[in-house]
């Protein structure tokens, strides 16, 4: 059953629904379980190139993993959370990577998207067709106005998945990550449910 509440700011209503199955073409966007910890660990939680622009270090072992998905089970409580393990259609079991609402700002009823994909599953567009299912999540289902994210330019890669989604850009932060040895801008994008 699920819980819903309502944020209204603005004449804006913001419903708090949770991470709720999603499906695309070619994948499945569900809650993480338990038992993801071993596919995670393995396609990219534990691959120091896979996590070089998000902002958590490598795990050393599966158990760093496991606790990680044990507290995002706990944090499906809430309303208000939003983290999906992302799926090929072709093989359910293997979580392949995730994306999150990483911020929200009732404010004015926006929110910042993170995402991550494991190596072996790039340059297939995958990634943009979940950022896509998401975007239409957050504006048709969970009520935001406004959907922003960002990459540092070292990950243009990143860039153009925000691009292939119709978000567009909205400014550049000069330096603005340092992290993992290395110094970058980091640039966002943004689209508003009146841009669709």
């Amino acid at each position: 059953m699920n819980r819903e509440s309502h944020t209204r700011k603005r004449g804006n209503i913001m419903k708090a629904i949770g991470t709720q199955i999603l499906q695309t073409n070619r994948l499945i966007l569900r809650r993480f379980v338990d038992s993801d910890a071993e596919d995670m660990f393995q396609n990219w939680a534990s691959s120091a190139e896979n996590l070089t622009y998000v902002t958590w270090n490598p795990h050393p072992d599966v158990e760093v993993t496991r606790n990680s998905i044990r507290n995002w089970v706990a944090s499906y409580a809430n309303p208000n959370y939003y983290k999906w393990a992302i799926y090929l259609k072709g093989n359910p079991e293997q979580v392949i990577g995730d994306i999150s609402i990483v911020e929200m700002n009732e404010d004015d009823s926006s929110c910042e998207i993170g995402y991550v994909l494991g190596k072996n599953y790039w340059s297939r567009s995958l990634m943009t067709e979940v950022l896509k299912a998401i975007l239409d999540f957050c504006f048709t289902q969970a009520g935001f106005q406004k959907v922003k994210a960002r990459y540092t330019s070292l990950n243009p890669a990143s860039g153009h998945v925000m691009d292939k989604t119709g978000m567009s850009y909205l400014k550049t932060v000069a330096n603005g990550v340092e992290r993992k040895g290395y110094i970058a801008n980091l640039i966002y994008y943004q689209i508003s449910g009146e841009d669709r």
